[in-house]
């Protein structure tokens, strides 16, 4: 999604990584004009991968948005997806779409453990599936045709063009820079057009993008701006902790310990416990807090 990336993909890669997204859409079940959205949780476990959702604090004026882990065990292979809930939520989203990438090709450092950085090829390719899986290029050519009767947007003024994104942010749940790359890489607005887009502050409350996506649905607006800092996990996991507790694998401080982790605690699931945290994990949760 970030502009920074100067890598530009050729027409057999955009090939590749539009099939890759007609066939993630049917294995999903998701028909190519239907938003996925917030629903792309839901999707993970389709795939049976695990979610796990944690607001990571910025380090060293880096920020991660998600990453992606897998072991293999005797019998299966478990593949979590580790989500930074400090980052706005409609980059969360984009975050679990760039991962499924990841996932699907088998792509990235969690899979080529010996690199140390991620290549910069693959996180473009893994940037654009992300956007064409959450917004497929025919339905933003069609929502292009339907507002404008054209697919060239290059001579409408810029507030008909901003509140053209809002709809389509409020629709499909896009971070707004993503909207604005997909609209110059499938060529419906020019280059200059791009940069001067790109750079309004989508963020501010004051601006003028920001009231017209409220002025769109405010609750929508509120949602996608808003740094959710939720932490939660897969239920599969909490099932997994809570069966490792009765099968008497992980004793009480243990158990509390762990599901403290997801912000949760054992009676959330029936058990009626004394054991408590210890303050050196209180600590530690309570740093996370501020």
């Amino acid at each position: 999604m970030s502009k920074n990336n100067p890598v530009v993909l050729n027409d057999n890669q955009i090939y590749d990584i539009k099939k890759l997204v007609s066939e993630t859409r049917q294995f999903f079940g998701v028909h190519p004009n239907v938003p996925i959205g917030n629903d792309i949780r839901l999707l993970l476990e389709k795939k049976d991968i695990l979610l796990c959702e944690y607001p990571f604090s910025d380090a060293n004026g880096t920020h991660t948005y998600g990453n992606i882990t897998w072991f293999k065990t005797d019998n299966d292979t478990i593949t979590f997806i580790g989500l930074n809930t400090s980052s706005f939520y409609d980059e969360q989203i984009f975050a679990i779409a760039h991962e499924i990438y990841h996932y699907t090709t088998k792509s990235g450092k969690a899979y080529t453990p010996e690199i140390d950085y991620e290549d910069v090829v693959t996180e473009k390719q893994a940037d654009r599936f992300a956007a064409e899986l959450l917004l497929p290029t025919e339905a933003l050519k069609d929502a292009v045709m339907n507002a404008f009767g054209s697919s060239n947007m290059m001579d409408i003024p810029d507030n008909r063009a901003l509140r053209f994104i809002a709809r389509m942010q409020c629709d499909w749940w896009l971070p707004y820079q993503a909207i604005i790359n997909r609209l110059f890489e499938e060529g419906f607005i020019s280059e200059s057009q791009f940069d001067k887009l790109y750079e309004i502050d989508c963020r501010n409350e004051a601006g003028m993008y920001r009231r017209l996506l409220k002025n769109v649905d405010a609750e929508i607006s509120e949602l996608l701006n808003k740094r959710t800092k939720t932490m939660g996990v897969s239920h599969r996991i909490v099932e997994t902790v809570i069966s490792n507790y009765e099968d008497g694998f992980i004793d009480d401080d243990e158990f509390v310990r762990t599901l403290a982790m997801f912000n949760k605690r054992p009676e959330d699931f029936g058990f009626c416990m004394e054991a408590e945290i210890d303050d050196d994990l209180k600590d530690f949760f309570e740093s996370e807090e501020d």
